[in-house]
């Protein structure tokens, strides 16, 4: 069985795919178990460092709740002996009895049993002398002197030094207590404070040791009720530097007790080493204990650490079995997290695997197809071939130019044969009159690998010329290494004999066999200085569309005839430009202007016969001399004289130039940008009501955005106009302002010129767009008028649809030009808006006054409103008034803006 390409590479990437598979899977399923043991060995190490922190954390934690308790107990201490005193003092002093001695006897009894702490707490009461007038703790003090006593202790010395002054004290020092050693002294808290009324001192105090006992035995009651850790099983215990366990919460009967018989895990005595580590500042201990859920011996980490002052040590510690207990759970949970990502794993595998399958099936198709292709490529190619020998020129060189291969066209049009050819260079071909320059130009484009086109003028075995057009192309390796060229072209012989031919022709008119505009052009550029006349038939468009473009073609060709019989002798080039304009070229300057006058006034002039039909021809001249723009002023003179509508008319610095045009071209350019990106906009500007004394209505003036600055529309409307841009400006100021009026109740003006009102699609947009926004009634239809408006039955009929609505026609820049009374009534115009070139003058000249004042006589008794712009400064608007003019317009009242008035304020 023929195994093909696409067979071959499916079963490669399969066996490729089966065998990473199986290593890939291999590989991770050892990973996923090395990982899993890290992962158990790294719990291990983070629970057993927990639970160290832990039961640190805890012994920490009880240390800080010792200080604090001993603390406020110290701290309430005081305060209680304040209030033993207060009450004995307010006891005395409740007596009227003025001799302290009988009041001590009244009160001894009392005294005797106020007592507190297991009788080591008591009272005694000294006089200013110092003299103990009564002391609770030893009768033997009676009648000692407290300060003679305190000579031999500093701190009792001190002490009541400063009560003296004070009259009051709390502090410390040290005596002897009752039911101790009478040798030994212990530490003692007194207050002490002067009775005023008896001139005595009473004190009341409490020693440290018993102090000290309440704080213990309130610690203990807590620390045995304490429990922490995760499963509640840690506790605290308390061992003395006496090896007597002085509190166990889990096991209360080893209390009072010296447990020596307690090793570590090194066998070493546990009190031992636990008051070590104690004394060091703390640390951790190991050793075996009972366990209190399982009631069996385990392995125990416990922290001890020295509580301060008490030469107590605190400690508290978990059980390995608990941890390991906690850990199996956890072990197992991750031994599922694993096997679950191992699953997860396997499942991508699988699916990378059919993806995979998918992709090789998928490259195999596509390499299947691509043997077709290849398969249909070669098929074609093979035809290509064919087809290029059989139509052209084909040979290959190696890169000197030695000829390997040439086809059977090729030996055809040499005259050699195959034998001679193979093995001798390309020039064996090469005509002699070939320039030198046109070959090393061939060989420096492809030596750099480029491809050449060009005609080669070569030379047959039996020396005729022929021409090739010949296209090489450098044939390269695989690292892109010029191998050897090829060349395939067509013989272009008769093509180039006949170029000559052609280029006469080209420039040639088929009808009358002048020179045409190509030739004039060619002939004006070969000359420094020279006239151009162009002469064009009046009116002859009326002579094709009346008699046939048959007859106009032969009133051309006599006119042609005329004008050589008549110029040729004279000096004069003619050529025919186009259609009905033919040009004339002379270097010579005098007559030119009285020739072309001449020849229009006698033989120019006489009829023109042809068939039946005789015609008499009037003409239109434009002249331009000496320019590099000859061609464009001569047409620029020739428009001239149409417009002006006289028969010659040579070109002069007044007309319109070429920058003229530019300057056209590029306003066009920006008009195009400006409606793009919406820089076409309104300004509005206020017209204030004379009667009413406010503004109440707006005229929109377009404006443009350009560069930074607003342009005004005299610098591109005229220009606008003359394009279809211009129906463009006016849609855009008809949707900006109506929108604008659409949300306000201002009536509001807008400009529209006759091209406007001629544009059907126009004014019908401008109705409906008006009609949906509900503006008809406070729209006013702004019009320039003139003789095109009067004449319109069309434009009458869609003022009045409008009128019809409710919307206002003004007349506007009446008095500058056109103005017609009777339009006026004709129109029935709601509004007159006198010029700005009357209303400027009006101050300084006494008949444009009374022009003014005709004018508003003849509106208002037309029942029409009169507007008057260019209002400028407050002479004109006094003068304004007086006249009665109804409405002002103009900078003294606000200049055109973006925004309204009221939005501007």
């Amino acid at each position: 069985m023929k195994l093909t390409l696409s067979k071959i590479n499916f079963i490669n990437i399969f066996s490729i795919i089966v065998v990473f598979s199986i290593i890939l899977g291999f590989f991770i399923y050892e990973f996923n178990q090395e990982l899993y043991e890290k992962k158990v060995v790294s719990l291990e190490k983070s629970y057993f460092k927990k639970n160290k922190a832990i039961i640190k954390n805890e012994i920490e934690r009880a240390i800080k709740r010792i200080e604090v308790i001993n603390n406020l107990i110290y701290e309430k201490n005081e305060s209680i002996l304040k209030e033993k005193v207060s009450f004995v003092k307010n006891l005395f002093d409740s007596n009227k009895e003025k001799n302290f001695n009988i009041v001590l006897s009244k009160y001894k009894k009392e005294l005797n049993l106020f007592k507190w702490d297991n009788g080591t707490g008591y009272f005694y009461i000294f006089d200013k002398n110092g003299k103990i007038l009564y002391h609770g703790g030893n009768k033997k003090y009676v009648n000692t002197n407290v300060f003679e006593s305190s000579k031999t202790n500093k701190e009792l010395y001190d002490f009541l030094k400063e009560t003296l002054i004070l009259d009051e004290n709390y502090g410390s020092y040290k005596w002897y207590k009752p039911n101790e050693s009478p040798k030994e002294i212990f530490t003692k808290y007194v207050y002490i404070k002067k009775d005023e009324k008896y001139d005595v001192y009473i004190a009341a105090g409490v020693y440290k040791k018993e102090i000290d006992k309440k704080v213990q035995k309130l610690i203990f009651e807590e620390f045995k009720k304490d429990k922490f850790g995760d499963n509640k099983y840690g506790y605290f215990w308390i061992l003395g530097l006496d090896k007597v366990m002085k509190m166990h919460a889990l096991s209360p009967e080893l209390e009072g007790k010296i447990n020596n018989h307690v090793l570590s895990i090194k066998g070493k005595v546990l009190n031992d080493i636990a008051i070590k580590k104690a004394l060091d500042g703390g640390g951790y201990i190991n050793y075996k204990w009972i366990r209190p859920d399982t009631k069996k011996e385990d392995e125990k980490f416990s922290y001890v650490k020295l509580i301060p002052k008490w030469n107590l040590l605190i400690g508290a510690g978990f059980y390995i079995t608990e941890l390991q207990d906690i850990l199996k759970e956890e072990k197992k949970s991750l031994r599922e997290l694993s096997n679950e990502y191992l699953s997860k794993v396997f499942v991508v595998l699988i699916i990378l695997i059919t993806i995979s399958l998918f992709i090789a099936r998928y490259l195999s198709v596509k390499i299947h197809n691509v043997e077709n292709e290849r398969e249909e490529h070669m098929n074609m190619l093979k035809q290509y071939k064919l087809l290029l020998d059989r139509s052209s020129v084909v040979s290959k060189t190696d890169k000197d130019g030695i000829i390997t291969y040439v086809n059977d066209s090729f030996e055809k049009t040499s005259g050699y044969n195959k034998n001679e050819l193979i093995g001798i260079s390309h020039k064996i071909i090469a005509h002699p009159d070939t320039p030198r320059s046109q070959s090393k130009k061939l060989w420096d484009t492809i030596l750099k690998g480029k491809i050449w086109k060009g005609i080669l003028k070569n030379k047959r075995k039996d020396g005729v010329s022929y021409y090739n057009s010949i296209t090489i192309i450098p044939i390269k390796d695989s690292q892109g290494n010029i191998k050897e060229f090829i060349s395939a072209g067509t013989i272009v012989t008769e093509l180039i004999e006949n170029r000559s031919k052609l280029k006469n022709l080209f420039k040639t008119d088929a009808l009358t066999g002048l020179g045409n505009r190509v030739s004039l052009i060619d002939h004006i550029s070969k000359q420094q200085n020279g006239t151009l006349a162009l002469i064009n038939i009046d009116r002859f468009k009326e002579i094709n569309d009346s008699h046939s473009h048959v007859i106009g073609d032969k009133v051309i060709t006599s006119l042609s005839d005329r004008l050589f019989r008549y110029f040729n002798d004279k000096g004069y080039d003619l050529y025919r430009l186009q259609s009905d304009i033919f040009a004339l070229f002379t270097v010579n300057k005098d007559r030119r202007i009285d020739d072309i006058n001449e020849f229009m006034n006698t033989l120019g002039k006489e009829p023109y016969i042809i068939g039946k039909e005789t015609f008499i021809l009037t003409y239109t001249c434009g002249i331009a001399s000496n320019s590099e723009n000859l061609l464009t002023y001569a047409d620029i003179a020739l428009t001239e004289a149409k417009n002006k509508k006289v028969k010659i008319k040579e070109y002069n610095n007044s007309m319109k130039n070429i920058e003229e045009f530019k300057n056209n071209l590029l306003w066009v350019e920006r008009l195009h940008l400006a409606i793009k990106e919406n820089r076409i906009f309104p300004h509005y500007q206020p017209i204030y009501n004379y009667k009413t004394g406010k503004i109440d209505k707006y005229e929109a003036l377009m404006r443009l955005y350009l560069d930074g600055k607003i342009i005004y529309p005299n610098e591109y409307l005229d220009i606008a106009k003359k394009t279809k841009l211009y129906p463009e400006l006016t849609y855009k100021m008809v949707e900006e302002v109506i929108s604008k009026f659409s949300t306000n109740n201002y009536e509001f003006s807008l400009n529209l010129c006759i091209e406007d009102l001629m544009n059907e699609e126009l004014m019908i947009y401008v109705f409906d767009y008006a009609e949906q926004k509900g503006v008809f009634k406070r729209m006013v239809l702004e019009i320039v008028e003139s003789e095109e408006i009067d004449d319109s039955d069309y434009i009458n009929k869609l003022l009045r649809r409008f009128k019809e609505e409710g919307v206002k026609i003004a007349i506007d820049d009446f008095g500058s030009g056109y103005s017609n009374y009777d339009y006026l009534i004709k129109l029935q115009a709601d509004y007159l808006k006198i010029d700005g070139s009357i209303i400027k003058l009006i101050e300084n000249d006494i008949r444009t006054q009374n022009v003014v004042k005709s004018i508003f006589e003849f509106a208002q008794k037309s029942n029409i409103k009169v507007i008057a712009e260019f209002v400028s400064n407050e002479n004109i608007d006094k003068i304004l008034r007086e006249i009665g003019i109804d409405y002002a317009q103009g900078f003294y009242y606000g200049k055109p803006e973006a925004k309204l008035i009221d939005e501007i304020n």
